[in-house]
């Protein structure tokens, strides 16, 4: 008589989450990345000191800095989560030889 194989295991479903709010928040943060890079400086106030006469312009867009911190972590989020799936793939079990399971123990 044979013995039945078990069922492959199942990833909890809490990976899975934790898995697409990686990508998610990944993806937003690249994309915020991107909109605060491209942004025109095209909105503000405008103040005229009329002592001094000099103009104030104040700046609209985030530091160029943040925004390479905004698109280093996003893909360092997505990058994770997709090594993560890679490192989770099961290969494929090998054939046992013909014979192997048969043999009685002992």
């Amino acid at each position: 008589m044979t013995t039945p194989t078990p069922p492959e295991p199942r990833r909890p479903v809490s990976a899975r989450a934790v898995l697409v709010a990686l990508v998610v928040v990944g993806l937003a943060l690249l994309a915020a990345a991107v909109w605060s890079g491209t942004r025109p400086v095209t909105y503000g106030w405008f103040a005229y000191a009329p002592l001094s006469e000099t103009t104030y312009v104040p700046n609209a867009g985030l530091a160029p800095g943040t925004t390479a911190l905004l698109a280093g972590l996003g893909a360092l989020l997505v990058g994770g989560a997709a090594g993560f799936v890679v490192g989770r793939r099961s290969l494929p079990a090998a054939p046992a030889a013909a014979g192997e399971d048969d043999a009685p123990a002992g």
